[in-house]
């Protein structure tokens, strides 16, 4: 035995980064290392495991794309924060992140609300199907977790359907919440993109992440029951906290 639990990987029919992968997530989940705490340095964490410091960045680099750690630049790899208390959810289903944390009884805020009247520029009015200078409902906020910045949320709404007054002091953070109240238009689905972005200096503000961090943008457009748009929305996720899946038939 090594430091912190630590011992070399043995022998196995799986790639030694694979296996060094396995071997990592589980002293995660079994607390060996808490969320928020700092990896040994890579020199001294392959000599621990016995293996090249080129197959543990590999491993460490699958870790972070799966959320369970964070790397940063010229300080080290840590514990993802949210670790264990990940939003999780299917993108096949039409769920705000207020629905996602119920379902898993976690109780989130929101901060730094923004609501203000907007014009559609060329973009905008392209996705949503209406005239250059359309008036908009423009929808801006930070979703808090455990008082820690997990998402920054952007959504342009048709302000004919929903007005910058609906958007009151009551607002929980779902936009999509409000528009299943609206009885003349149903909402029936969405068309998503989801990529890796850098967080820019405007994110890094919001977000309070390193420049450059890798985050999560989630681009969609909600349709009522007739095919119409009803809004367009670009929502910035903090990998850490967020887990998507996509079911494929």
């Amino acid at each position: 035995m090594t430091n912190n639990g630590v011992h070399p990987i043995k022998a196995s029919r799986l790639s030694l980064s694979a296996q060094t992968q396995q071997y990592l997530l589980g002293l995660v989940e079994d607390g060996t290392y808490q969320p928020g705490e700092q990896l040994p340095g890579e020199k001294e964490l392959a000599t621990q495991l016995g293996i090249s410091r080129a197959t543990l960045r590999e491993a460490l680099l699958n870790l972070e794309q799966a959320g369970v750690v964070v790397r940063r630049h010229g300080i080290g790899t840590f514990v993802a924060p949210g670790f264990g208390r990940r939003l999780e959810g299917g993108l096949e289903c039409l769920e705000s992140v207020l629905e996602l944390a119920a379902h898993q009884k976690l109780q989130v805020q929101v901060s730094d609300l923004e609501v203000r009247q907007a014009e559609a520029d060329t973009e905008l009015a392209g996705r949503l199907q209406v005239q250059p200078g359309t008036p908009l409902t423009d929808v801006r906020r930070v979703v808090m977790m455990d008082g820690k910045p997990v998402a920054y949320m952007v959504d342009m709404v048709l302000a004919t359907i929903l007005a910058p007054s609906d958007v009151d002091g009551a607002f929980s953070g779902s936009v999509l919440d409000l528009l299943r109240q609206k009885p003349d238009r149903k909402v029936a689905q969405a068309m998503a993109d989801i990529m890796a972005i850098d967080a820019d200096r405007f994110l890094v503000q919001k977000l309070k992440v390193s420049l450059g961090q890798a985050l999560l943008l989630l681009e969609e457009t909600v349709f009522d029951d007739a095919g119409r748009p009803l809004e367009f929305s670009r929502n910035y996720f903090i990998p850490s906290f967020f887990q998507f899946r996509v079911v494929r038939r």
